[in-house]
């Protein structure tokens, strides 16, 4: 019996031997670790991750017939959790000009205080009336738009099943328009008659693909304008994709639904179309000391 058991045992090895062999057994699964360090896509802590500490950062929003640069001076982790000073000069066909003020951005929220001051090339002050059309919008009133615009933002992202509700609130003040006189407001988009403008946002953010560096939002709006007696309301996307740590590219289209004006896409906020690139000084962390807390991260988050 000893000697038939050692021959079936010989038997078995070779089998499992040529089975090998033949690549039958699967190869072991790759090392997850491994494969997250190679991986050339996006980390989801890249900025949560960084140290504490004095720095300068740039933000540059760059697309179809805009230019939008971003400084900022401040203490914290930059893009994260930070506190600081915001300056930003603005360039398009339409106008030119530039916004600075205070920043306070948190996990889940972001507040902002400051001026901004606009000079339009395209559009003038416009004499106060009930409703505008386009045509109104391009009249040549003697008056070139140029004020100054107190601004109060406080912006929301907060974390609620597959995604984010998104909240946004806007006060502004305009400044220096001439009595009797509208003024149509580049940054949001909607004829204002002074000093106070309010814009309320909120929507949902969903998050796709493996690493969910995709999202898209479904997002609405009212902005009221109380010297005009009136309310624009306003429904459409804002969607994102992160191409790597410092590169996003960005889309918005928010259009006009009940408006007391005909200005088309004037009247609509599609200010967005383009890439945004970010960087910081200071940077502290490469990727692969990144990838444990990104792994536990994804884990634990999504």
């Amino acid at each position: 019996m000893t000697g038939r058991a050692l021959a079936i045992a010989g038997i078995m090895a070779a089998s499992a031997a040529t089975g090998i062999a033949r690549g039958d057994v699967p190869a072991p699964a790759p090392d997850t670790h491994e494969a997250w360090i190679q991986c050339p896509r996006c980390h989801p802590s890249h900025w949560t991750t960084e140290e504490a500490r004095p720095f300068v950062s740039l933000r540059i929003d760059a697309g179809y017939l805009y230019f939008k640069p971003r400084l900022s001076f401040g203490y914290g982790k930059p893009f994260a959790l930070w506190a600081g000073i915001d300056v930003a000069p603005l360039a398009t066909p339409d106008y030119a000009g530039g916004y600075s003020g205070l920043r306070l951005q948190l996990p889940w929220f972001d507040i902002r205080a400051g001026a901004r001051a606009v000079h339009a090339f395209l559009h003038q002050f416009l004499k106060q009336q009930d409703s505008y059309t386009l045509v109104d919008l391009a009249e040549i009133t003697g008056h070139a738009t140029n004020y100054l615009d107190f601004e109060a933002e406080l912006a929301g992202a907060i974390p609620l099943g597959p995604g984010s509700i998104l909240l946004l609130a806007t006060a502004s003040a305009i400044q220096s328009v001439p009595t009797g006189y509208d003024v149509y407001d580049e940054n949001l988009r909607v004829i204002v008659r002074p000093p106070p403008v309010y814009r309320a946002r909120a929507g949902y953010a969903l998050r796709f693909l493996p690493e969910k560096n995709a999202q898209v939002a479904l997002v609405g709006e009212v902005l009221e304008i109380p010297d005009r007696k009136t309310q624009v309301v306003r429904a459409g996307l804002v969607a994102t994709f992160d191409i790597d740590d410092h590169f996003q590219a960005i889309a918005t289209l928010v259009a006009p639904i009940v408006s007391p004006d005909s200005i088309g896409l004037a009247g609509a906020d599609y200010t967005e179309l383009g890439i945004r690139y970010r960087w910081a000084t200071g940077h502290s962390h490469s990727p692969q000391e990144r990838i444990p807390d990104e792994i536990t991260a994804i884990a634990g988050k999504r």
